[in-house]
């Protein structure tokens, strides 16, 4: 059986058909997008260069739409990206106002600007633009720790923790800044620490975005030393104690026992110490009185009084004839 023979193309015709179709269809788009349209565009609005002592209040407008005529092309491409207006709100700000006015006029030039001056803008969607703003009020609250800090055994801090700074200012809507008079700082864990300690540590931030907080970290510190136990005895004094009035302590002396860093521990002696009584806030019915310190060295912690309570007896002067 005979073979067909097989059909041959002409592939140099087909190749200037596809060329000048392309062509045809390059010169309609051309011609369809070069002419003018108009058709709605939508906007969006972005705020800039707010006053210093302002902020921008909540539910301003976001977008503006307006009439754009123009060629084919430049609506493909706002079709692609969404065209932006900056506001520069500083320009038409007067101090004092909570309100900036844009008329529509002025809004129309100030679209027409940031687009193709050749564009024509009409029918924009807000008879005036108005943003409305917060006048920012300041004040400064103080600031707390909430670091949780444990030492190496027989390690122990001089003296209380310090922040600096140890107040923060906070600027923000008047009716917001009343809801808050301290801050904290995060939760923050240092353990086994021997040595003198400082970090900075973040502030726990409100969740308010129309609050501002300067500065956002403070420094904390300790000063740390190794402690060691010391015991001392001493002598008993009593305070408003009447002109005829003799009495007899039982004890007369008593030991005081306290940490003391090591490095301090032979300068401390009972010189350092007042304990006393007071006669005048004396037990009536038990006949006791007790023990107080008006006087202590700095940097010593835990102190113990062995007798809180010392007992006493009472010997009345004779009176002169």
């Amino acid at each position: 059986m005979a073979t067909k023979p097989k059909r041959k193309y002409n592939t140099g015709k087909i190749k200037k058909f596809l060329i000048f179709l392309f062509l045809a269809v390059l010169f309609w788009v051309l011609t369809k997008f070069s002419r003018e349209y108009t058709a709605t565009v939508d906007a969006s609005i972005r705020y800039t260069s707010i006053p210093n002592e302002t902020l921008l209040a909540e539910n301003n407008p976001e977008e503006v739409s307006f009439d754009l005529t123009t060629n084919g092309f430049e609506f493909f491409y706002y079709k692609l990206k969404q065209p932006l207006i900056t506001i520069n709100i500083s320009k038409y700000y007067t101090k004092g106002n909570k309100t900036v006015t844009i008329p529509d006029a002025q809004l129309i030039g100030l679209i027409s600007g940031q687009l193709n001056k050749n564009l024509s803008v009409k029918n924009v969607s807000l008879d005036a633009l108005k943003v409305n703003l917060e006048l920012l009020v300041s004040k400064k609250i103080p600031v707390f720790s909430k670091a949780e800090i444990s030492f190496k055994k027989g390690f122990m801090s001089l003296d209380t923790l310090e922040v600096k700074p140890d107040s923060v200012q906070i600027s923000g809507p008047s009716e917001t800044i009343k809801k808050f008079d301290s801050i904290t700082t995060k939760v923050k864990t240092y353990k086994n620490i021997d040595t003198n300690f400082s970090e900075d540590i973040a502030l726990e931030l409100p969740e308010v975005n129309s609050l501002s907080v300067t500065p956002q970290e403070v420094s904390i510190s300790l000063n740390v030393q190794e402690f060691t136990q010391k015991e001392i005895t001493l002598p008993i004094q009593v305070i408003n104690l009447p002109r005829d009035t003799i009495i007899k302590l039982i004890p007369e002396v008593t030991k005081v026992s306290f940490n003391v860093p090591v490095k301090a521990f032979n300068s401390v002696s009972k010189n350092d110490f007042r304990l006393f009584c007071d006669y005048s806030k004396k037990n009536e019915k038990e006949n006791f009185m007790l023990t107080q310190l008006s006087k202590r060295p700095t940097g010593i912690r835990d102190v113990e009084i062995k007798d809180k309570k010392i007992d006493f007896l009472i010997f009345k002067q004779e009176s002169k004839e």
